[in-house]
């Protein structure tokens, strides 16, 4: 049955599958791509479409910025913590609808349940000055660099 597909093509396809997997092992622990992937614990495809919260993260000299919305959510839906050298989000969103008897959706882009979401740091942050703001829906938070990390920085003069 291999023999049906040209080698061109497997040798493309092995390529791909090679690049995804290393996509996986960069962007998600190792826990939580071994995490079950039915029921409430499922991670993360259920929560604005690719597996979390939308987020931005910026850095200055001494801080990261974290920015993630979380529309319809309040503080107890979610959880935030540091994982070496990742930021993890993660909760559920929970679906407040009563069930229809009569009638369809016309048009349903609402998403509900679980989700987590992983974002690499760069460098290491000092977890016990990490602070972070909830409201209307937004999560700000502030991670300060760690001293190590800041001491690596070596500014270099090119002539």
């Amino acid at each position: 049955m291999a023999n049906l597909v040209p080698a061109e093509w497997r040798k493309t396809f092995g390529r791909m599958r090679d690049d995804l997997l290393r996509t996986v092992d960069r962007w998600m622990p190792e826990a939580e791509r071994d995490a079950p992937t039915t029921g409430a614990e499922a991670w993360p495809m259920s929560f604005m479409q690719g597996g979390g919260p939308s987020v931005d993260v910026e850095e200055d000299e001494n801080n990261f910025h974290v920015t993630a919305e979380l529309p319809g959510m309040e503080k107890d839906d979610f959880s935030v913590e540091i994982m070496g050298d990742r930021l993890m989000i993660r909760g559920e969103k929970k679906s407040e609808r009563e069930e229809r008897k009569e009638g369809n959706y016309y048009y349903a882009e609402c998403s509900y349940g679980s989700f987590a979401r992983a974002i690499p740091l760069p460098c290491e942050v000092d977890t016990d000055k990490a602070e972070g703001n909830f409201k209307n829906g937004v999560l700000k938070l502030r991670l300060p660099k760690s001293e190590e990390a800041k001491a690596k920085r070596v500014n270099v003069n090119v002539t």
